[in-house]
């Protein structure tokens, strides 16, 4: 990463965790990065792809699929579980960014590209398996499932928590990867 760029992305992080999204300029980035402005759109291109690009790379706890293939066990029972737990760690400690995404964002521009990208890890893995013998379902459709229902059960925690009165995560998502497991693992 060019350090022009290391710059820019430090000062966005903290200039949209301060001030929010569209709180903040390209303009007050750029000065905070002490670079030019056009520098941000030549090499970022919008606005909505720097907040991409700085959920993608500067996450508390880095690149999601780095940490997951890093943890991984290549037992798909415990993996499951493993893809699950991660994924729901990683939203709670980028909170910030993720609250900033949901509320704020509204330029064209993928969303959600640390989820988009984790989506796609799981169903590799999950193809692999179903290559193996070992996984009877289709892959997409659970690597689909599992991200949205973890992401769905984070969002109802942080603007909705009473949803979950008399359950807990663990006890949701414990039920939730032995029914895939139950239905889908040989």
């Amino acid at each position: 990463m060019k350090e022009s760029d290391k710059r820019i992305l430090e000062a966005a992080t903290r200039l949209f965790s301060e001030k929010g999204y569209n709180g903040v300029s390209t303009k007050e980035i750029a000065s905070e990065a002490g670079v030019n402005e056009i520098t941000i759109f030549r090499n970022f291109g919008t606005k909505a792809k720097l907040l991409q690009a700085v959920i993608r790379d500067f996450a508390v706890e880095g690149n999601i699929i780095e940490k997951v293939a890093d943890d991984i066990t290549d037992d798909i029972r415990k993996d499951l579980f493993i893809f699950a737990d991660d994924y729901y760690m990683f939203l709670k400690n980028n909170i910030v960014m993720y609250k900033i995404q949901i509320k704020e964002i509204n330029e064209d521009g993928a969303r959600f590209t640390n989820s988009i990208t984790y989506k796609e890890f799981i169903y590799y893995y999950l193809t692999a398996k179903k290559d193996e013998g070992i996984f009877n379902g289709d892959p997409n459709y659970v690597a689909t499932l599992l991200v949205t229902s973890i992401m769905g059960m984070f969002t109802y925690e942080v603007f909705s928590s009473n949803i979950y009165d008399g359950y807990s995560y663990d006890d949701l998502i414990k039920r939730f990867i032995e029914d895939i497991i139950d239905k889908y693992v040989n």
